[in-house]
């Protein structure tokens, strides 16, 4: 019913100074059409209602018989108009993204601190916006959370919503989010889940600050409210970037480190899991690589829902490659494997290798797997989505073969830019190579890996 256009959300950091939503984009045959609206109008109102951006629209025109909208239009004029919306009607408006709102905390481990100096604008905005927290996960801290938003959250059922917690000791968090008064953030959890909004919790751990007995408790005071609607916290470990600005008061994490993490933290899934049929607390996929423990088996993360958090990645693409290579097997591909270098972070290269010689061994695909050392933001960064076109370039005699396979998390956009703002046909030119997308899952990358030059 509604196009929205995210890819620009992130770069824009000033704030909006129009009223209303703007149209981008208007299907002639939607209801957007016939009442004569056209790109760059603006929508001010929605019977009576202010809109601030599109899902004010959405949420005050998608349960009305008869909509009444006041239009501002590209020449400066406003006009009213009004629609008799049908069973199966769409308005079939595209609009424009809206400009998030910047988070005022100065955490000590935010990565917006740990770039480049010459790394671009957007990616040093902290956003700290409950839209984005409901339509993406993106996490807020709810430090300032003000009583419209509370409002709007709990009027538009914008749930679930994303909870950067991190512990829930008031000085230890207050100290985390580098904030001069601590807040009641148990307090505003429980508010909104009064009205039944659901909540996910993250913890970003950092060693000697929230582990050991402060994460005790910080899971066991999250899962006290799980009944009422929490319904899990992601734990995932401290990044650090040769960049960090604060790197001083922050100790970096050890595979040991890890290892006891996960130590600490199994017990008390068991008990979780006892006691509400979830596991609760999920470790990030670093915990399990890292201490070189087995990664826990799809019915750990029930429905994966912290996945976004790199909570189960590495189990879904697992089980999806899994999958992918039974269903080839009955139908095998023919022809010639091209000679293929994989490419990804530290973090997964062993695995994926491992999968990799899988598929060479059954279909006699050609696969060489590369981890890729990040030179932009330094080598204890392991994340694929974190290479960059630079990296790649730098890792070039590494590669063997015809083409050069990489996941899709290493772009973004269109133009399929790198976080170093080079563009995938850059890359492509210094490399001189085919440069393929490899997708997001394992199914993704069995279809990739087993195309052939026919």
């Amino acid at each position: 019913m509604y196009s929205l256009q995210f890819e620009t959300i992130y770069p824009i950091v000033e704030l909006k100074a129009k009223k209303g939503v703007t149209v981008t984009e208007v299907d002639p045959d939607g209801l957007g059409a016939v009442v004569g609206l056209q790109p760059g109008d603006r929508i001010l109102a929605v019977n009576g209602r202010k809109v601030r951006d599109y899902l004010d629209f959405q949420f005050y025109s998608g349960s009305e018989d008869i909509v009444a909208l006041t239009i501002a239009n590209r020449d400066g004029t406003t006009r009213q108009a009004e629609v008799e919306v049908g069973e199966g009607d769409i308005w079939g408006l595209d609009f424009e993204a809206f400009k998030p709102r910047q988070c005022g905390n100065e955490c000590l481990f935010c990565f917006c601190e740990q770039n480049p100096p010459d790394a671009r604008p957007s990616l040093f905005f902290r956003d700290e916006d409950i839209r984005l927290s409901f339509l993406h996960g993106n996490y807020t801290t709810m430090t300032t959370l003000t009583a419209e938003e509370f409002n709007r959250i709990v009027e538009q059922r914008l749930s679930p919503q994303y909870v950067s917690v991190h512990a829930t000791d008031p000085e230890v968090r207050r100290h985390l989010l580098g904030r001069k008064q601590a807040d009641d953030i148990l307090g505003t959890m429980r508010r909104l889940l009064a009205h039944g909004i659901e909540l996910h919790a993250q913890v970003v751990l950092c060693p000697t600050i929230n582990d050991g007995d402060i994460l005790r408790r910080t899971i066991y005071d999250l899962a006290a409210l799980h009944p009422e609607g929490v319904s899990s916290v992601a734990i995932v470990p401290l990044g650090l970037t040769k960049h960090h600005r604060n790197r001083h008061l922050l100790v970096a994490p050890t595979d040991a480190w890890e290892a006891s993490i996960i130590e600490l933290v199994e017990p008390i899934q068991r008990e979780l899991k006892r006691r509400y049929g979830t596991s609760f607390a999920f470790l990030g996929d670093e915990f399990y690589v890292r201490a070189g423990v087995p990664i826990p088996s799809a019915r750990h993360y029930g429905d994966y829902p912290q996945i976004e958090d790199g909570v189960g990645m590495i189990r879904r693409f697992m089980d999806g490659f899994q999958k992918a290579v039974r269903r080839a097997r009955k139908r095998p591909p023919t022809g010639t494997f091209p000679t293929t270098t994989v490419a990804t972070g530290a973090l997964f290269a062993s695995q994926l290798s491992r999968l990799a010689e899988q598929l060479n061994g059954i279909f006699g695909t050609r696969l060489r797997t590369v981890a890729i050392p990040n030179e932009y933001f330094g080598h204890e960064v392991n994340v694929a989505g974190l290479v960059t076109g630079s990296d790649l370039i730098a890792a070039r005699d590494a590669f063997q073969g015809e083409r050069l396979l990489i996941p899709n998390e290493m772009v973004m956009g269109e133009r399929h830019l790198f976080l170093d703002n080079l563009t995938l046909e850059d890359v492509r030119n210094r490399l001189g190579m085919k440069v393929q997308l490899a997708g997001v899952t394992g199914e993704d990358f069995v279809k990739a890996a087993l195309e052939t030059g026919h």
